[in-house]
C-alpha cells in the first residue's frame, strides 16, 4: 500500500515559497480551496503570480488584500451576488499589482498548452474584433503552415503549485469535485505540485472512487489537506452551502477599505484551521450543510 499523501492545510502549503506561481482552482463562491489561501495568509507569503480560474471571487480578493500578490492573470474578479471585488479593483486601479490582462480564453487554451507541454495554442482570428492584443502582447498571430491562413496564438500558462478543492478525496490524492466545475484537471496537470484540500478522506479500507468520478488522479497529486469545511465561507457542494452572513461581512467591510479587520478576526487571530472552525461554532457551521436529492 503507498504511503498516505494526508496532512494539514498549513503542512500542506509550508514549501511554497514567495514569488510562486499559483494556479487557484474554485467557480465563483463555490470550490474555492479557502483552508489553503487561509493558511498562505497566515504565513505571510509575498510576490505571488495568481492565474485563477476565469470566475476568480473572494480568495484573489483576499490574497490580494493581505498583500500576498505581485501579478494575476485576470479574466473576471467579482464577489458574484454581492458585486465587485473591492480589493482587486483598487489594486488595478492604484496599479499596486501587475494586471495580465485575459479573457476565458486566454486561461482555458493557455492551460491546456502548459498542461500538454506545448509552447503555445493556435486559436481562430477570433480576437480581430477586440482590443485585447493592445493590452496582452502574449497574443500573437502566426501563419498556419498547412493553408497559409494568419492564426492568433496563447501562450502556454503553468503554475508552480495548483490549489484546489474538493468533496472527496482518498488517501493516495484521488480528488472528486462535485457541482459546478471548470478545468480544475487541467490546471492541475499544467502545475508542477498540486495540493487538494478535501472535506471528507475516505478510510483507507475504504473502496476506492469510481474512476470515471475521479476530477483529479491521485497519480499527480502531492498532498491532501484533510480541511472539513475547507471552502468556507464559499460553498461546497453537496456537503454545504456559502456563508451569506459572512460574505455580506466580507464585502462590506472590503469596500469600506477595511478588509484588515475581516483577516484579523478570521485568519490572523487563529493559528489553524482547525481553529478557524471552532471561532465559527458547530450550530453555524452545521446551519450550511445541504441535502441534494
Amino acid at each position: 500500500m503507498s504511503a498516505s499523501k494526508v496532512t494539514t492545510p498549513e503542512e500542506a502549503v509550508a514549501g511554497i515559497p514567495d514569488g510562486a506561481t499559483i494556479a487557484l482552482g474554485g467557480v465563483h463562491s463555490h470550490n474555492g480551496p479557502m483552508a489553503l489561501v487561509n493558511a498562505l495568509i497566515r504565513r505571510g507569503v509575498k510576490d505571488l503570480e495568481l492565474i485563477p480560474t476565469p470566475s476568480a471571487g473572494a480568495p484573489v480578493d483576499m490574497l490580494i488584500a493581505a498583500g500576498c500578490v505581485r501579478r494575476l492573470h485576470v479574466s473576471y474578479v467579482g464577489l458574484e451576488f454581492l458585486g465587485m471585488a473591492p480589493n482587486y479593483r483598487r489594486a488595478a486601479e492604484s496599479k499596486a499589482i501587475e494586471i495580465v490582462e485575459a479573457d476565458e480564453a486566454w486561461i482555458v487554451y493557455g492551460f491546456r498548452a502548459g498542461a500538454s507541454r506545448l509552447p503555445f495554442l493556435p486559436l481562430p482570428a477570433l480576437y480581430e474584433g477586440t482590443d485585447l492584443p493592445k493590452v496582452n502582447d502574449g497574443i500573437r498571430t502566426t501563419t498556419d503552415p498547412y493553408t497559409g491562413n494568419t492564426v492568433t496564438t496563447i501562450p502556454a500558462l503553468r503554475a508552480d503549485y495548483g490549489l484546489f478543492h474538493a468533496q472527496v478525496t482518498d488517501r493516495k490524492g484521488n480528488a472528486q469535485i462535485f457541482g459546478q466545475r471548470r478545468f480544475e484537471d487541467v490546471m492541475a496537470k499544467a502545475s508542477d505540485h498540486v495540493i487538494i484540500s478535501s472535506d471528507e478522506i475516505l478510510d483507507e479500507y475504504a473502496p476506492a472512487p469510481d474512476p470515471r468520478l475521479v476530477s483529479i488522479p491521485g497519480a499527480i497529486v502531492e498532498s491532501v489537506a484533510h480541511a472539513p469545511y475547507g471552502s468556507h465561507p464559499l460553498s461546497s457542494p453537496g456537503h454545504y452551502g456559502y456563508d451569506r452572513e459572512q460574505l455580506v461581512e466580507y464585502r462590506d467591510l472590503a469596500a469600506q477599505d477595511r478588509t484588515k479587520e475581516y483577516l484579523e478576526k478570521y485568519v490572523y487571530s487563529v493559528d489553524d484551521h482547525l481553529g478557524y472552525l471552532d471561532k465559527l461554532g458547530a450550530r453555524r457551521l452545521l446551519g450550511l450543510q445541504q441535502t441534494f436529492r
